[in-house]
């Protein structure tokens, strides 16, 4: 007899040996080494490790020699990339919203604009003046 018969669902090997074999086995040693590379950091987790010229490339750090960092940290004290650049939705939601609100002022400034040129020539800008009642009396 070969299984042990009272796991009537999953019959459980009586062999004693089978667990030193599977220890051994070569699909142990891959479950072995997954679970350590997945631990480790597998390709696109944090701990994932760029080829050595980019993290040497990225070692090189510009602050305090572009031209243009006082606008970098100005950028960055305000805190706008944390709170709506960095997760997707928020970007894109950031970006709608942006366009909507900057479409509707650009419209309106051009607005003003157009009734600052052309003051006095416009029809709301005529006044309209109400006739004498006539008196057929």
């Amino acid at each position: 007899q070969a299984f042990a018969a009272d796991a009537p669902c999953h019959p459980q090997p009586v062999d004693p040996g089978f667990h030193e074999m599977l220890a051994r086995s070569r699909v142990l040693n891959a479950l072995r080494q997954s679970r350590t590379r997945r631990g480790g950091g597998g390709f696109g987790s944090p701990k994932d490790h760029e080829p050595a010229w980019i993290e040497n490339w990225t070692k090189e750090r510009r602050e305090g020699k572009d031209s243009l960092d006082w606008f970098f940290r100005a950028f960055n004290s305000t805190g706008i990339y944390e709170v709506f650049l960095k997760s997707s939705p928020r970007f894109y939601g950031f970006m709608v919203w942006s366009a909507i609100i900057g479409g509707y002022c650009w419209s309106r400034m051009w607005d003003h604009i157009w009734n600052y040129v052309n003051q006095g020539m416009l029809y709301a800008h005529c006044p309209y003046v109400y006739p004498i009642p006539d008196d057929d009396e």
